[in-house]
């Protein structure tokens, strides 16, 4: 888990329990979007499967290498189907986690987005988590606690994770071969949540961009609602990304600004984003939320 930004003393201890061979059997992760829950507990299950047991940094066993090209069998990603996991899904799991594994002794079955388990979903999870067969090991990702049942929480091994420091995002950056002034960009810009940092690494600014307010302001109401659409089919760190980009941009706007009434009309949409980056924490209705800022933008820059 050499890669993961951050997170050291969580890093530490999942090292260490498998070290010492003592690895539950759930484990849940929480904390904000982008913040890296996804990615350790990735790694960790990649150590977990791994036929060298997770000891050879790069290490290039069958199983780490089926689980780097995202088919190993023993890997079961349990996505919500529409906007919940149902009832449905938990019982094919109940039923297959019976079966050996394919390729070693475990199998992980990992839940990206646990707080999308229905009240009876989850209940129905309960026995099997408290009589999990041997080897299998269930692993949960959500933003907030408040959104998993306090009974499956309580059979977890709980891990919260929180922003990382701007200096070890840097660090990262500047290792991955970027400027110090480039890294120092990104780092900063990433509020402390290391996959928004890599987002924009990776790919850039060119279609972060494309949805500047300036731009947006400019656009009828039936249009905005087109890219609340479209924005409604992207991951909600990259969501949050936008969002974060808007805030800077409106708050860059009222340094500049001299008016009043534009310093009313900014110091609202900046006021709004704010709220929609809290909501957006929360595992609320995208669309909605978005039709609803752009109302509100629509608003304020006609009036």
């Amino acid at each position: 888990m050499e890669t993961i930004i951050g997170h050291g003393e969580v890093v530490k201890s999942l090292t260490s329990s498998l070290a010492a061979g003592k690895v539950g059997h759930a484990y849940l992760w929480l904390g904000p979007a982008g913040v890296g829950k996804k990615t350790l507990a990735k790694a960790f299950a990649k150590q977990l499967l791994c036929e060298a047991g997770g000891k050879a940094r790069d290490c290039r066993c069958s199983s780490c290498c089926r689980f780097e090209s995202g088919n190993h069998p023993d890997f079961i990603i349990v996505e919500p189907e529409g906007n919940t996991l149902k009832i449905d899904q938990i019982r094919q799991v109940q039923h297959q986690a019976y079966l050996s594994p394919v390729m070693g002794k475990r199998k992980i079955y990992f839940f990206p987005e646990a707080e999308k388990l229905t009240d009876v979903a989850s209940n129905s999870f309960l026995k099997l988590l408290e009589e999990a067969p041997p080897g299998i090991v269930f692993m949960f990702v959500a933003v907030r606690a408040d959104s998993i049942l306090p009974t499956i929480r309580s059979r977890c091994q709980v891990y919260h994770l929180f922003p990382v420091p701007v200096s070890e995002i840097e660090e990262r950056l500047l290792a991955l071969g970027y400027s110090p002034a480039e890294a120092r960009k990104r780092s900063v810009a990433s509020q402390g949540l290391p996959g928004l940092a890599l987002k924009e690494v990776t790919e850039g600014d060119s279609g972060s961009h494309q949805w500047r307010i300036a731009d947006l302001i400019r656009l009828d109401l039936i249009s905005l609602f087109k890219v609340s659409e479209e924005l409604e089919k992207k991951e909600r760190k990259d969501i949050l990304l936008i969002l974060r980009q808007w805030e800077t941009e409106l708050r860059g706007d009222l340094i500049r600004l001299e008016t009043p009434d534009s310093v009313t009309r900014t110091t609202g949409a900046l006021e709004r984003v704010a709220e929609l980056l809290v909501m957006c924490e929360y595992n609320v209705n995208v669309r909605l939320m978005l039709d609803d800022f752009f109302t509100t933008l629509k608003r304020l820059y006609t009036s």
